[in-house]
Formats: structure tokens, sequence, C-alpha cells
């Protein structure tokens, strides 16, 4: 009985042990799972939320094992929450930029607006010169949304690009960008004139960005409008000669060169010359006496307003316009003796509407002539007081101790039958009144060739008798007729023995 009793109790003793183990070991691996499933999602969800790698979380701490002695309740260790990594600045969110528009465009410079970027600090510009450059260069940050690049190259290819910017924590955040592509005008050409007598032809320097020139036109024709009348599409081709223009009529011309880039064209400013047609460049003479020079020349083609008169003291050097004049002939003021001058002799005729015919003056071609001066004549010193008879110019002058006392038309000897003597003389003697021969009556008489050639009114001549062409069939017997005040003047001034140059 005793020995049944103790079995029993031991067997019953056993069987509760167990049981205990059992029961402790499954609340152990709940908590372990339970753990395990919190940190995954914590961690999955920063991932989503952020472009940067999370902090490592803390992981659970691992549970203590069951003791050997018995309890009366399990005892399981509570799960540890791991720690949530910190979270980093999230990256703001900047506006595009829209309506990209180009307002202005120059040799140099590009002018630009755009919509403005709510909540944005401002603007970045960013440039490529695509003739030279394959990559953008950030040019500036500014505040305004417009901007004008300046310093650029004329008739050159452009890329501007324009983004907004916010700016957190001491870093510049840019939005989506916008580019424009465009490019600066080419510069305009220099235009020169050529030709101007039966053709015009027109010349102008090189623009090497420019893809080509184009060349307008405006005459009676076009009814005061510039219409498109010759397109060169080689830029190297820099002259262009008009057949198509009748002579005595104004034409007037616009030069603009052009640049085409992804069919788009951009035009120069244009460069106007106003031509006459016939104002070709007059073959003049020259000759130097008297410390001067003397200019003649023919009519230009159609009859100018006037010419004007240049010189200079090296060829390709400046120019001062001496005078200008409606006849065909010009004496220089005294120059220096023994020095080289360059002449040139331009026609120019008004062109404008009869209420204002001086509005455009159309200038013509010229040719350029050297000359030495000389103080003698015919081999004679002259000195600084003299009587000057040009019978081309049918003109004459008296200078007494280098100033110039008269000037005066004349009519000299009839061309091809009486000519006046050229030649270097003096006067021989003064007489007033005087009786030449065929009773010709006159009030002063100044002789100077021996063989009865001198200078004398002719009261039988009208004031509008004197000078041109006159004396070609209506010319004196040899002597020089002078207007009767110019007469007196020369007379009560001038002294036996005064050189009298003729040419």
């Amino acid at each position: 009985m005793t020995f049944k009793f103790k079995h029993a109790l031991a067997a019953m003793l056993a069987v509760l042990t167990v049981v205990c183990s059992v029961a402790g070991t499954l609340a152990v691996s709940a908590a372990e799972t339970g753990a395990q499933s919190s940190t995954e999602e914590t961690v999955s969800s920063e991932i989503t939320d952020m472009d940067t790698e999370p902090t490592q979380a803390t992981e659970a701490t691992e549970p203590t094992e069951p003791t050997t002695q018995p309890a009366t309740e399990p005892t399981t260790e509570p799960p540890v929450t791991p720690t949530v990594p910190p979270t980093q600045p999230i990256k703001p969110s900047v506006g595009a930029i829209k309506n990209l528009t180009r307002t202005k465009s120059t040799t140099n410079s590009l002018s630009f607006k755009w919509d403005k970027v709510n909540g944005a600090k401002g603007y970045v510009i960013y440039y490529r010169n695509n003739d030279a450059h394959k990559n953008f260069s950030r040019l500036t940050y500014i505040k305004s949304n417009a901007c004008t690049v300046k310093n650029l190259k004329s008739g050159t290819w452009y890329d501007v690009r324009i983004a907004a910017y916010v700016e957190q924590g001491g870093v510049k955040y840019e939005g989506k960008s916008q580019t424009y592509r465009t490019a600066t005008l080419p510069n305009s050409v220099s235009v020169s004139l050529k030709e101007s007598g039966s053709a015009i032809t027109l010349s102008w320097s090189k623009n090497s960005q420019a893809t080509g020139y184009k060349i307008y036109r405006m005459s009676g024709d076009t009814k005061g409008r510039y219409v498109l009348y010759k397109t060169i599409t080689s830029n190297s081709t820099t002259s262009f000669r008009d057949k198509g223009v009748k002579n005595g009529r104004a034409y007037y011309y616009q030069i603009r060169a052009y640049r085409v880039i992804k069919k788009n064209t951009y035009y120069s400013s244009p460069s106007t010359i106003r031509c006459v047609a016939g104002l070709n460049a007059v073959n003049f003479k020259t000759d130097t006496r008297l410390s001067r020079v003397n200019l003649t020349w023919s009519k230009a083609m159609t009859t100018p307003t006037a010419y004007e008169i240049f010189y200079s003291t090296s060829k390709n050097g400046k120019y001062t316009k001496l005078g200008e004049t409606k006849n065909t002939f010009y004496n220089t003021k005294k120059l220096t003796v023994g020095k080289t001058y360059y002449f040139r002799i331009r026609a120019y005729k008004y062109s404008g509407p009869s209420s204002n015919p001086k509005k455009y003056k159309c200038l013509g071609t010229f040719q350029t002539k050297s000359v030495k001066i000389s103080k003698n004549a015919y081999g004679v010193s002259v000195g600084n007081t003299y009587v000057e008879i040009s019978i081309d110019q049918q003109h004459m002058w008296y200078y007494k101790n280098g100033k110039l006392v008269v000037e005066t038309d004349v009519v000299t000897g009839n061309y091809g039958t009486s000519d006046t003597p050229k030649g270097a003389y003096s006067i021989i003697y003064k007489a007033s009144p005087a009786t030449l021969m065929l009773n010709s009556h006159v009030t002063f008489w100044l002789p100077f060739t021996s063989d009865g050639c001198g200078i004398h009114d002719a009261s039988w001549r009208a004031s509008w008798e004197y000078g041109g062409t006159r004396y070609k069939g209506h010319g004196s017997h040899g002597c020089v007729n002078t207007p009767y005040n110019a007469a007196k003047k020369i007379y009560n001034n001038i002294s036996s023995g005064t050189r009298v140059v003729v040419y």
C-alpha cells in the first residue's frame, strides 16, 4: 500500500513539470514574432517616404531563458519598442518656368521675360554659344522675372535657359527650366557707291557671321517704298551692279546682312545709300602755279546741284572739304610749295520732293589725283602781287601782297580764232580812258602784251555774258573783257610792272 502510493505521487510530479516547460516556451516565441513585425513596417515606411537610407533601428531585446524552478505563472519579457530613425529635411518643391519669351534682340544683347513663379526666391540664368560651345554656363542669379543678357557676340546663335530657385539651409534648389533658342542680330554693313553712270554699283563691308545680304530698292516706280530687289546668298559677295537704272533718276538702296538659323532669319539694321544715275566721277585736270592748284573738269552726265572739292596730304588719309562750286573749275587757296596734295571732286544732287528738295542729298563717285605745289608760272618767279587769268574757267583774280582784292568772271579771246595768249606777262602801263582798235572806247585799260592784249571794261556786254562758255563763239579779239566795277577796282589798286599770268 505504501509503495503503490509513493509510485503514483512521483508520476504525477513528472507530468506537472513537463506541462510548465511547454507553456513557457510558446510565450517567448510569440514575443519575438511581435517585435520583428513592428520594426520592418517602420523601416519600410521610412524608406517609402524618404530618398535617403534610414537610421538603423535598435533591435528588440532578447528574452531570458526560463527558470528551472517551478513557478505558479509563466513569466514573459515584454517586447522592447525599436527606435525610429531620425528624418532628414524634405527637398522643397519649386515651380517651373512658363511662357519664356524674347522681348528684344540687338547685335550684342538678348532680353527675355517669363511668368513669375510663386514662392521662388529668384531665378538662375544659363546660356550657351551654340556656334562655339556644347555646354551651358551659369551666368547669374536675379530677383526679377525679366533679364537682359549683355556683351554677346553679334550674329551668333545662343540658347538661354532659365529656372526658378528657392533656398533652404544654405542650398539653392532649382525648378524645371525652360530654354529659348535665338540669335543676336548681325552687324550692319558699311556701304559705298562705286559707280553712278549708266549703271549703279554698290559695295559694302563683309559680315563674316552673315549667311548673305538682301538689297532693297526704292524709286519712283515703287511709290516711295523699299522693295526686295536682290538676295545674295554668299557673305563673300560684297558688291552689286544695278543695270536697271535711267540717267538722271534717283534711286535709294538698303542693304541688310542676314543669318539663317534653324529656319529662322535674323537681320541687321539697314545701311542706306541714295544715288542718282549719271553722277559718275568727273575726269579732272590739275595745274599748279602761284602756290595754288587749278582744277578743271567736264560736266557730269547728269547736271548736278554742285561739285564738292576735297584734298588731303596723303592718298589714303583724311580728306578735308575745300569748298564746292556749280562751275566746272576750282582754284585752291595757297598751299605749301614743294608739297604733294591729293584731290577729289564729287558731284552731288538734291533729290527730295518738291516741298523739300534738299531732304535727300545724293552723292556721286570720285577719282583721286595728286599734284606737287609750284610757286612759279611758266618758269617765272611771280611774288605775292599778280593777276591770274584762267581761260578754261573764264575767271580772273587779282592778289596784292598775298591778299585777294578782286575775283570776277571774264570773257577772253574768241576760242580758236582770237585766243588770249597763255604765259607770264607784266602790266605795261595804265590808261583811263582809252580807245582801242576798231574804235572801241573803254574806261580802264591795262595792256600786258606788246601786240595789244590787255585787261579792260566792256560796256557793250551785259552782265550775264561774263564767264561760262561765252568765249566760244562770242569772245573778244584777244583782250580780257571785264565787268566795269571789277576793272575799276583792279585799275585803282594795281601798278605798272605787276605780273599777269594767263593759262
